[in-house]
């Protein structure tokens, strides 16, 4: 009974295992693959090595394949020629038939692009391992397509990244105008842009067309960058370099160039016999590095060993064959695994439902190039390396991963054309002509310019500490912080002509010079306006509409008018750099790029409006020149702008001229010249103020002020000519002299004479030269008594200058006091603001006081007033908005205090 129940259980088993091969045998299948390669093309070289890697792989594949499921791949390796008809042709023959399933090939994008849309009629699943163009990422137009190497738009940003992390600012472009030269060089300058590398040039080629090749190649030379990045493939690169090597941008250590991934097969190509290629051809590649994607990962050693087993004498795979391999495999894994999903009818007769997609190929999985991982549009996700060609090999010197964007790895010592591993600078430190922040001229420009800020500040503030001494009210404070911040701001805009130049640093420029100008050159205009309307007013009625307040609110004004203009040429022809390379030399200006003739009317407009501003100072400056003031300002104001005038001389031309071949001393030229002025401008008018307080406040520390120790003499005598009884008609001395509103003005003996009939009075100054001294009206004389901080001196104003006389005795000095009262105005600072006359009083001679106040006509009695202080308005307080100094006509001028109770009533 046992027997026949262990037979019946044989035979079920042996049923069971018939029926299990017959299913499998039902299940598992035979699929071809078209392989599209340029056997006999440019790239034949490498499309040869990719047909070996791929034969070499088949059993690999098939084994895999037979493990899940039993099925079997199968080969159809065709010649594309490297053209577009024959590439396509060989996707409709192979789409004709019913045995192939999917596509492998081809090497260029644009072949690629014709056989994807070919392949989508057909259902054929495609794969490349070499085309790299980002119009194929667009799965709406190639949803049956997608790849194993990177796409230019990773492509272009990885090389943006070396050139950004070998710290090269600047780079040409030279790229094939065919779909791959022009996608690289796309997604290439988005992203230089990002990281701040200057495209210095592009320029486009004709793929085998070499008369293009010296005119890109010459605008190269001249654009200033040595870093240049072709984006094409190895024939046109090796004519290029024929061109290059004879305008010396080859055999020279400071240029490099960095090439795509299309020159991967340059080495094989430049050494193939058939093509004939020179010693001197081979000797340009020394040097060249490109990118290219990792095609080594951990399987790749097996592997290879395999392949030299099947191919012997190879020493290497072709580039982009491991790609093509890694295809082969994904390809096989994405057909199983959508018989897992249908069956092998469905994927055998490519009758695929709607809504299928390419998503069954993108599973990631361990290749021999590396993990492969996709993105969305099916495109993969590699690191990249840096390959170095020197004396015939290729060495990998640089790689840059995937995942991290600041990282620069160095494999090996990249070797430059002379043989020298230090790294070249995209721009030799010799053909610099701007001055970086960095160098020797920058930071002695940045020292010099601060340090004359840092005085205009400490002086600034030592003004407003000192504020309340005459000398800093009589010059409106106000006025002279705001010249001082004007010119500050001109200063401050040197720190931005220097380096390289922005957008923001261009327009910056224009607006901090033009605005410290302003407010520089209406400060000035409003002190001068005020000191001329003053002297040329026949009426004191309307001095307070010259008060600190309404004078600022007018150079506001002006400073508005020209704000108005900065913001029209901001908004309608803003600034951009522009690169000016020489074959010498690199500089930048700033210019209003694509409208250069909207920008050099506005420049003009600006010039224009601030010599019309400049004009009316210097003007009111010459007109007020002889006006009495402490400090002779207006005299002062008249050399700042004839200096400014000069000097403007001197740097406008630069704004119009083309300096390209002399930039650099263009530069220091204006930057030197506006240093210059600025100093000038803040001597004059704002240091030579600051100085009467520090000095006064030293010479108070050492013991008074310095007089003169001369022994004067003096004789007075009457003449001939006239006689009045008590009434000296001519009267002489020897007396120490100085200049009293001159900053370190000395002490020097002269002769003083009185000529009381012909109404004169000489100072000669006792020297050997013929010209001896200077004769004045007496009518035209003013004199203070008693000047403050000099004893035994009395101060005589003639014009706008003033003279210190010392005498030896009070006698002689109340001597001539009372002389000089008969025929001259007396003011005094020093006493009040009273009146004085005569001897400890200067009183006027009976009968002439008056009469003579009069004589000197309105002018003399508007004088008077202009210099008066509690009782009327001085001149120094007119002109600066404050304090100091009073002046009232000599005892007996009743018309002329009358004159001046319109001034007192508006003070």
């Amino acid at each position: 009974m046992a027997a026949p129940i262990d037979m019946m259980r044989r035979l079920a088993r042996a049923l069971v295992l018939l029926l299990a091969v017959i299913v499998a045998g039902a299940t598992a299948a035979q699929f071809t693959l078209l392989v599209s390669l340029p056997l006999t093309g440019e790239m034949k070289l490498s499309a040869t090595g990719t047909r070996e890697v791929l034969e070499a792989s088949v059993d690999d594949v098939n084994a895999w394949a037979g493990a899940n499921g039993g099925h079997k791949f199968s080969l159809d390796i065709r010649d594309s020629v490297g053209g577009m008809a024959p590439a396509v042709k060989n996707v409709f023959d192979a789409g004709a038939g019913n045995s192939t399933v999917g596509v492998i090939g081809d090497f260029g994008s644009a072949q690629t692009e014709a056989m994807a849309l070919a392949a989508n009629s057909f259902k054929l699943w495609m794969c490349s391992g070499a085309a790299t163009s980002p119009d194929l990422s667009n799965k709406d137009d190639y949803p049956f397509f997608y790849r194993t190497i990177p796409p230019d738009s990773y492509q272009g940003p990885f090389l943006a990244r070396f050139i950004h992390l070998m710290e090269w600012k600047s780079v040409a472009l030279l790229f094939a105008s065919d779909s791959y030269g022009t996608g690289i060089m796309t997604t290439f300058t988005q992203a230089a842009d990002e990281l701040k590398i200057q495209v210095a040039t592009s320029q486009s080629f004709t793929p085998g067309d070499t008369r293009g090749y010296s005119v890109a190649i010459d605008a190269i030379k001249s654009s200033g960058t040595r870093i240049i990045l072709y984006i094409g493939l190895p024939d046109d690169f090796i004519a290029i370099a024929r061109e290059a090597r004879k305008a010396g941008i080859i055999a020279d250590r400071d240029w490099v160039w960095v090439g795509a991934e299309g020159l991967s097969s340059l080495l094989a190509v430049v050494n193939d016999p058939s093509k004939k290629f020179t010693d001197e051809d081979r000797d340009s590649m020394n040097g060249v590095m490109y990118a290219f994607p990792q095609e080594r990962g951990a399987q790749y050693k097996a592997f290879f060993d395999a392949y030299k087993n099947k191919f012997s004498g190879r020493q290497d795979t072709t580039p982009y064959s491991i790609f093509f391999r890694d295809c082969f495999f994904s390809m096989a894994r994405g057909i199983v695994k959508m018989i897992s999903s249908t069956n092998v009818g469905t994927v055998s007769g490519r009758s695929y439902a709607s809504g299928v997609s390419v998503k069954d190929f993108l599973v990631p999985f361990e290749g021999t190039s590396g993990p492969l991982s996709y993105d969305k549009n099916g495109d993969r996700e590699a690191d990249y390396t840096i390959v170095n060609l020197f004396q015939g090999k290729a060495t990998p010197v640089f790689s840059l991963p995937a995942k991290e964007k600041n990282t620069l790895t160095t494999l090996a010592p990249a070797t430059y054309y002379s043989g020298r591993t230090d790294k070249p600078t995209d721009r030799p430190s010799y053909m610099i002509a701007y001055v970086t922040y960095l160098s020797a001229g920058g930071i002695v420009v940045m020292g010099l310019v601060g340090i004359v800020i840092m005085v205009i500040l400490a002086t600034v503030g030592y003004l407003v500490v000192q504020r309340a001494h005459p000398a800093v009210k009589s010059m409106s404070l106000p006025f002279l912080i705001q010249i001082a911040l004007g010119l500050v701001l001109i200063l401050g805009d040197v720190f931005l002509w220097m380096d390289i130049p922005t957008s923001l640093t261009c327009n910056l420029q224009v607006w901090v010079f033009i605005v410290g100008f302003e407010l520089f050159l209406t400060a000035v205009a409003a002190k001068t306006w005020r000191t001329w309307k003053i002297f040329d007013n026949k009426s004191l009625a309307k001095l307070h509409n010259l008060t600190d307040t309404r004078l600022f609110l007018a150079t506001m004004a002006i400073v508005l008018v020209q704000a108005v203009v900065l913001v029209l040429w901001t908004l309608l022809a803003p600034m951009k750099p522009v690169l000016v390379a020489t074959t010498s030399s690199i500089s930048y200006k700033c210019e209003s790029v694509n409208k250069v003739a909207l920008g050099t009317l506005f420049q003009t407009i600006s010039i224009v409006y601030n010599a019309i501003i400049l004009l009316v100072v210097s003007f009111l400056a010459y007109k007020t020149r002889k006006v009495y003031s402490t400090f002779r300002e207006s005299k002062f104001i008249a050399y700042t702008a004839e200096n400014i005038f000069l000097c403007g001389v001197v740097v406008t031309p630069f704004l119009y001229l083309a300096t390209d071949n002399f930039a650099l001393a263009a530069w220091w030229i204006r930057v030197f010249t506006v240093i210059y002025a600025v100093s000038f401008a803040y001597a004059c008018l704002v240091g030579r103020i600051a100085l009467v307080p520090y000095m006064a406040s030293k010479a108070e520390t050492s013991g008074g002020i310095k007089m003169s120790f001369e022994k004067g003499s003096s004789n007075d005598g009457t003449s001939s000519a006239e006689q009045m009884p008590g009434k000296p008609q001519t009267m002489a001395g020897k007396y120490p002299v100085k200049v009293a509103n001159k900053l370190f003005a000395t002490w020097h003996t002269h002769r003083l004479t009185l000529f009381a009939l012909e109404g004169f009075l000489g100072m000669t100054r006792l020297t050997n030269n013929t010209e001896q001294g200077t004769i004045f009206k007496l009518r035209s004389i003013q004199f203070d008594p008693n000047p403050a901080s000099y004893p035994l001196c009395l101060e005589l104003r003639a014009d706008s200058t003033a003279y210190l006389v010392q005498f030896n005795r009070e006698e002689d000095k109340n001597t001539w006091i009372k002389a000089l009262s008969v025929h001259c105005l007396v003011y005094s600072r020093s006493s009040g603001n009273k009146s004085t006359g005569g001897p400890g009083a200067s009183t006027a001679a009976p009968g002439t006081g008056g009469t003579r106040q009069l004589q000197g006509g309105p002018s003399f009695a508007i004088s008077a007033a202009h210099y008066g202080a509690t009782s009327t308005i001085g001149l120094n307080s007119a002109i600066g908005g404050g304090g100091g100094g009073g002046a009232v006509p000599a005892a007996g001028g009743s018309k002329a205090l009358q004159m001046m109770d319109p001034a007192q009533k508006h003070r």
